[in-house]
Parts: structure tokens; sequence; C-alpha cells
């Protein structure tokens, strides 16, 4: 009886032995599959770090226009506002089946810090919204020059192809900006076509 208990407890180590040691373990090999073939693990910290702040900023340059197609009185800001509106609507339109494909969720209204800049903006008027405005679009179209030329070397394809196709738009924002700032006598220290620390060159150190 001895032999047959002691030949019983071998057989029932081996079988132990193919099992996990713990019920934890178990636990925690499940999690591991499932974190593994979520979405969200399939994106690189970098390509997360791009799709919110573009999505956002698209967002913003939309509320903003909108508002300066509503309060200005100078017909090409007003037409560079109606244009700000048209591209980013487009833009965000085709990078929010991207963001879901790849588990990001974007936000529906604005973040608060945005929209209490919204907010400012409605108090200004003539000149003040104007400059106000162009200001905001040279330093923000710079900032987004460089968040999507980083996003260019990204290795997801979806990233780089919307990245390609909005560049260039973006870009064309960026350089009529400009312009508009120096018709508005905007102050630019450097005397040259980029304002004082607004180049998407100095961005993207920041």
């Amino acid at each position: 009886m001895v032999l047959a208990l002691q030949s019983c407890q071998s057989e029932q180590k081996k079988e132990d032995s193919n099992l996990p040691n713990n019920k934890s373990e178990s636990l925690a090999d499940s999690l591991a599959k499932t974190k593994a073939t979520s979405p969200e693990a399939l994106l690189t910290d970098d390509v997360k770090t791009f799709i919110l702040p573009a999505a956002i900023g698209g967002m913003m340059e939309v509320e903003a226009g909108n508002l300066v197609l509503q309060k200005s009185g100078n017909p090409e800001v007003k037409a560079f506002a109606a244009q700000m509106v048209k591209d980013h609507s487009q833009a965000n339109k085709e990078l929010e089946p991207i963001a879901k494909a790849k588990g990001v969720t974007i936000p529906t209204m604005m973040p608060e810090d945005q929209a209490k800049h919204l907010v400012q903006m409605q108090t200004l008027s003539g000149r003040s919204l104007d400059v106000h405005y162009i200001t905001m679009m040279i330093k923000d179209h710079a900032s987004t020059v460089a968040l999507f030329e980083q996003a260019s070397r990204y290795n997801d394809p979806q990233i780089t192809a919307f990245v390609a196709k909005t560049l260039p738009v973006i870009k064309g924002h960026y350089q009529t900006a400009l312009k508009l700032g120096k018709s508005l006598n905007i102050t630019n220290v450097n005397n040259g076509d980029d304002f004082p620390n607004v180049r998407p060159d100095t961005m993207a150190k920041k």
C-alpha cells in the first residue's frame, strides 16, 4: 500500500508540473494575452502621442476659424479662417477612423485649456481679434508642422499615409499665416520670414 501511495503521489506531481504554478500566474498569463491582442497594445508610444494632439489641434482650428468668421471684419483674415475650417474638418474626418482602428478615443469636446482660449477670443473684436488669431495660427501651425514631420518617421503605414497627404496642406497654412501676420504689422524681431521662436525647427526642439 505504501508503494502504491508513493506511485500515485509521483503521478500527481507529474501532472501538476504541466499546470501553472498557481492561480495568480494563470490569471497573469490570461491578462497578458488579452493585453497583447488589444488594439491599444499595437500602438507605439510615438503614435499614441501623435493622434490625440493632431485631433485636438484640428478641432481647435475649426472652432477658432468659425469664431473668426462670425466676428472678424477683415476679408483676408476671414478667407483664411474659412480655409482653416474646410481643410481641418477634412483632416479630422480622415484621422477619426485611423484612431478608432487603433483603439484611441478622440474626445468630442474641447479640453479645458483650449475651451478657455476660445472664450477669451470671444471677448475680442476688430484688429485685436485679427492679430490674436493670426498670431495663434502662426504658433499653432509651426508646432503642428513639427508634430507631423516627426510622425512621418513612424513605422506605421496608416499614420505616415495620413501625414504625407496632410503635411503639405499644413505647411501652406503656415506660410499664409506668416504673410497675413506681415500684412497686419505683427512684430517680427527677426526681420525675416519666420516669427520669433515659432519656426517648425525650433518647435521640434522644445
